[in-house]
C-alpha cells in the first residue's frame, strides 16, 4: 500500500482527510493487517476492507466531535472504554489531537498491539491503559469526552460513566442503528449522525448529563 493508493481509496468512499494524516493511518493500517493474520484482532482480512467498514468510523468521528454542539474544551480528557486494536481511537487522533486521549482496553494483546502502533507513530497525548475500566476510572479524574462502542449495552454504560464525567461532559455512543432516550432520562441528546460504512449505516448520539 503507498499513500497515493491510500487517497484514491479515502476518496473513492467520498470521504478526504488531511495529508499529514496519510502516512501514519497507511502505518496502522499495514500493522493492523499484519497482526490480524496472527491474531484476529477484527474481522477485515485487507486494509482496504479495514478502511471501508472500521477506520471510516474514525474519519467521520474526527468532524463529529469538533461540532460547536459538543462544546468540548480546547484540551478535552477523552477516554475510549473497549478500545480494542485501536478503533475507532487511533485513526481518530491521527486526524484528531485535542488534549489527552486515553485507550482502554482489558486485553493484553490488543493493548500491546496499540502500544506497538503508539511506538513506532506516536501520537500527541495519546496513552494506552491495559486493564479493565473498573480500576482505570476512578484514579483518572474526570472526562470531558467518554467514547465507546459495544463495550456493554448503551443504558448500563451511562449509568457506569457517570460518576466519572465532568460536568457538562460528553458521551458519543457509537451505534449500528439510532437510540432513543427514556422520557425521564438524566441524558440530553446534544448531537447525532447516520452515516455509511460499507454496506451498513452506523450512528453517533452524543449525550450529556442534567445533573
Amino acid at each position: 500500500m503507498t499513500t497515493q493508493e491510500l487517497s484514491a481509496e479515502i476518496a473513492a468512499m467520498g470521504l478526504t482527510v488531511p495529508a499529514e494524516a496519510l502516512p501514519p493511518l497507511q502505518a496502522y493500517l499495514e500493522m493492523l493487517t499484519r497482526w490480524n493474520r496472527v491474531m484476529n484482532l477484527v474481522g477485515a482480512s485487507t486494509w482496504q476492507r479495514a478502511l471501508r467498514t472500521l477506520v471510516v468510523d474514525s474519519i467521520h468521528l474526527a468532524a463529529f466531535v469538533q461540532q460547536p454542539q459538543l462544546a468540548l474544551p480546547a484540551a478535552p480528557r477523552c477516554w475510549d472504554l473497549g478500545a480494542g486494536a485501536g478503533l475507532p481511537g487511533l485513526p481518530l487522533r491521527m486526524l484528531w489531537q485535542n488534549g489527552t486521549y486515553w485507550l482502554v482496553e482489558a486485553r493484553e494483546k490488543r493493548a500491546l498491539f496499540m502500544r506497538t502502533v503508539l511506538a513506532n507513530n506516536p501520537l500527541p497525548g495519546t496513552q494506552v491503559h491495559w486493564g479493565r475500566a473498573e480500576t482505570f476510572m476512578p484514579g483518572a479524574g474526570q472526562a470531558d469526552l467518554i467514547l465507546s462502542r459495544a463495550f456493554m449495552p448503551w443504558e448500563k454504560l451511562l449509568d457506569f460513566v457517570a460518576p466519572h464525567l465532568a460536568p457538562a461532559g460528553t458521551v458519543v455512543l457509537l451505534l449500528n442503528e439510532p437510540v432513543s432516550l427514556p422520557q425521564n432520562s438524566p441524558w440530553i441528546e446534544r448531537a447525532r449522525l447516520l452515516y455509511h460504512a460499507g454496506n451498513a449505516t452506523r450512528c453517533f448520539v452524543a449525550l450529556t448529563c442534567n445533573r
